[in-house]
């Protein structure tokens, strides 16, 4: 529950929903499907599931459905986004007796486990712009949380994926990431602003060297437009946040680097049960 990493985040309207079914059965049964197809290699809602029915005796069939415009593993957090959507469907759908906080602690959980992420459900619990200066699982981690201006939005393209366990079990790398963000945290409490966070971003992915040739030909693209994005931890991708009358600017520049555009509002509250 204190494993975790410290940083900002900024959470997107346009996130992961997930519904779950349940029913009694002879034979327990689980199917985990993303828009609508089986996922692949569903570890993290595997385990999520897992943490839920535990503590249940009876035998049942679950069927979870996430869904979401957002790819995987580019950087959006669908990841954690999903297991926290699916840890609180179904402590309702089960009708279990814990706390919001309690359930998402599952969620960070089978996050850490798999290697999938460190901060992204404490995040989406609270919603904003998300400051973590001390690791860790809703209830753990200590966390300011900023709501912009209902202006703003986020404006992202995705060249590909990239393995978050991949980077997360490199030791070498992780060295390089501590190095990298030291300091950064505390200058982003004393500038909570989006202007601060997207240059601390740059600044900390600049230090990272992940950057993509074709990656950093639109970040330098958008630049010369005046337009200041960065890289999303971690894919092939990038973002920036900008006054809405500044969207047009933003998606044409992404436009030209053959990408479709995202744009969203930010999302002013964390995960919720709809």
């Amino acid at each position: 529950m204190k494993i975790g990493s410290t940083g900002a985040g900024v959470n997107l309207q346009q996130g992961v929903t997930t519904s779950v079914r349940i029913s009694p059965a002879s034979r327990a049964k689980l199917s985990i499907l993303f828009n609508g197809e089986p996922l692949a290699r569903p570890v993290v809602s595997r385990e999520v599931v897992a943490g839920h029915l535990g503590r249940s005796s009876e035998v049942l069939r679950v069927t979870v459905s996430h869904r979401s415009i957002l790819p995987m593993g580019c950087g959006y957090g669908t990841s954690g986004a999903g297991a926290l959507s699916l840890s609180l469907a179904l402590n309702e759908a089960l009708g279990s007796n814990l706390s919001h906080v309690e359930a998402a602690q599952i969620a960070h959980r089978a996050e850490v486990k798999h290697r999938t992420g460190l901060g992204t459900v404490t995040s989406a619990f609270y919603g904003g712009l998300v400051i973590r200066s001390r690791p860790g699982a809703p209830g753990f981690a200590q966390v300011k949380r900023i709501i912009p201006s209902s202006s703003m939005r986020v404006v992202s393209g995705v060249f590909g994926p990239m393995s978050t366990a991949g980077v997360l079990s490199n030791t070498g790398l992780k060295k390089r990431i501590n190095l990298c963000a030291k300091g950064l945290v505390s200058l982003q409490v004393k500038g909570p602003e989006t202007d601060t966070f997207i240059r601390l971003s740059r600044r900390f992915a600049d230090c990272l060297g992940l950057f993509s040739p074709r990656l950093r030909r639109t970040i330098s693209r958008m630049q010369r437009r005046r337009i200041k994005s960065s890289m999303m931890m971690i894919g092939e991708s990038l973002f920036t946040v900008v006054r809405k009358e500044l969207v047009p600017e933003a998606t044409s520049a992404i436009k030209l680097s053959g990408l479709t555009p995202v744009v969203s509002k930010i999302s002013e509250r964390g995960a919720i049960v709809l």
